[in-house]
């Protein structure tokens, strides 16, 4: 069975997103842009990898539970 092309989009726009939110935060955090402890930093990126982790495991279970056209028959 073949994928459903608006699954798939969103399942990349939901794992682009991740990967974009994590590296603009891992440039806030090497660039020091904000006057941070270095427990805030810690706490920033470990909040910042489980979102971005959550948000990606969440769209491949999505694509693989709606990803299938359903059968006609």
């Amino acid at each position: 069975m073949a994928m459903r092309p608006e699954v798939r989009r969103h399942t990349i726009v939901l794992i682009a997103f991740a990967m974009i939110q994590w590296g603009f935060m891992r440039y806030i955090l090497d660039q020091e842009l904000f006057n941070l402890t270095t427990y805030q930093r810690i706490l920033f990126f470990c909040v910042s990898s489980f979102g971005g982790a959550f948000l990606i495991f969440g769209a491949f279970i999505y694509m693989v539970l709606k990803g299938n056209s359903p059968d006609k028959t």
